[in-house]
């Protein structure tokens, strides 16, 4: 089976700035009140992961993110639908559907450009868990300070997969 290739220096670099202006961007304002220390650590890891262009694996390791962020800081509600959609795209390619595979080896070399697509939102999402506010947007110290669990999103229990996001 022939491997994909690693991505070219100006691919990467153009990854890296984007992830890196993303995050810059959110941190303007201001991380969460309480943040996980694994969360944090596993940024690291999905920014190598995404300027490889692994898409999958991004969107598995920001929903990874979203959850272990959301047992310190309850998310913004208005991340609600980006939160459902994460959920339910990790839950499809981590439990797979045999007779549905959320992702196949076809998608591997012809649909990379909406994989991609979606890695970027997988990611911005976890970047709105850690970063909440906005610049203009002050949150509530109550919200911040309550306890959440992340099998709440939607209303979606942790293994919940019925869904995917119909590639």
């Amino acid at each position: 089976m022939e491997q994909l290739e690693y991505p070219d220096l100006a691919t990467w670099e153009e990854r890296r700035r984007w992830f890196e202006a993303l995050e810059t961007e959110r941190a303007r304002g201001g991380a969460a009140s309480r943040l996980s220390e694994q969360a944090c650590a596993l940024m690291v890891d999905l920014q190598a992961t995404f300027c490889a262009g692994a898409w999958a694996s991004a969107i598995i390791l920001a929903a990874i993110i979203v959850d272990s962020q959301g047992r310190f800081h309850r998310p913004d509600p208005e991340l609600q639908q980006d939160l459902g959609w994460l959920r339910l795209t990790r839950n499809a390619l981590v439990h797979e559907d045999p007779r549905e595979p959320a992702i196949t080896i076809e998608d591997q070399w012809t649909n990379r450009r909406a994989w991609e697509r979606d890695a970027r939102r997988a990611v911005q999402t976890a970047m709105a868990a850690l970063y909440p506010g906005a610049p203009d947007d002050i949150r509530s110290a109550e919200a911040e300070e309550t306890e959440w669990a992340p099998e709440t999103w939607n209303n979606l229990g942790a293994d919940d997969a019925s869904e995917t996001n119909g590639r």
